[in-house]
């Protein structure tokens, strides 16, 4: 689609009085038809770094060099859509007035994070260059795979959202979701389900049947426990590591009742250790429980 014929309404949302804030609306007007902007549940994972780096990018060149490949939001069926600046879910009935982003969240975020910014050397919304994706029968899921891996490769985590795009009611892959969104990585997340990092969660996208190698009761018990600690502790792969060295598979309830025993003043004492001195501060609080 021509850039020409995609333009916002950014104009309306900045204010004349340059010390009061710029306000920017999720809407971008195609052709006579102001939508708004969603983004599809499993997707890849929004990372700051990158939204900080295409930021950077619009800065120096103006634009958006690649595209944002989009769709109507009435074409992505059975999967959850969020408003991509509230973050909440839209109902069924919103859809028409919605487009959801396939490929360039990242750019869509930096692009709204720089309008915002004072420093924004007059970009607007009105320089992104967009391109709407003909499903041509496709999938939703398999476009999604497609123009990810092919614009810029998936990583661990990117898998796991690909999983659980096409298996979304599959346990094992909404778990793994729900570590991953909270900045967990996704070998962290393998010791968890399978008490060994190695995972393809590529083959997984591929065939389902590969998550049936988890244990996600087990998973779950772990995670229960790990997620009473500080966010320095459950995000790095401390007490997984300690369980799976000092349980295993045969011994793991074991040591997971000792950590349950730790009180929470030695819980709170790990966020003063350093990251490198953690496995070994941990080791210690439980030696003593």
């Amino acid at each position: 689609m021509n850039n020409k014929n995609f333009k916002t309404n950014e104009n309306k949302n900045k204010e004349s009085n340059s010390n009061e804030e710029v306000m920017v609306k999720n809407e971008v007007t195609i052709g006579t038809e102001v939508k708004k902007v969603a983004f599809v549940d499993g997707n890849r994972a929004i990372n700051k770094n990158n939204v900080k780096k295409h930021v950077e990018s619009l800065k120096e060149f103006g634009r958006n060099l690649v595209p944002l490949l989009y769709v109507d939001a009435a074409d992505v069926d059975g999967y959850n859509l969020y408003d991509a600046m509230s973050n909440q879910q839209i109902g069924s009935e919103d859809y028409d007035h919605y487009i959801v982003i396939l490929d360039g969240q990242h750019r869509y975020l930096a692009a709204i994070q720089l309008v915002e910014s004072e420093d924004n050397e007059g970009f607007t919304l009105d320089d992104l260059r967009w391109q709407k994706v003909d499903l041509c029968g496709k999938s939703i899921q398999n476009i999604l795979i497609e123009v990810n891996t092919r614009t810029q490769p998936w990583k661990g985590s990117d898998y796991i959202g690909g999983c659980f795009l096409n298996a979304p009611d599959n346990e094992v892959a909404q778990f793994a979701k729900s570590l991953t969104d909270q900045g967990i990585s996704s070998k962290t997340v393998n010791k968890y389900i399978f008490l060994n990092g190695r995972f393809s969660w590529s083959a997984a996208m591929k065939d389902t049947t590969e998550l049936d190698k988890a244990d996600i009761n087990r998973a779950k018990s772990i995670w229960k426990v790990v997620e009473t600690f500080p966010d320095k502790i459950k995000k790095r792969s401390v007490i997984i590591d300690y369980i799976i060295e000092a349980g295993g598979r045969n011994h793991w309830e074991e040591e997971l009742k000792r950590i349950k025993s730790i009180s929470d003043k030695d819980k709170n004492s790990l966020s003063d250790e350093k990251v490198k001195d953690l496995p070994e501060a941990f080791k210690r609080i439980v030696d003593a429980v």
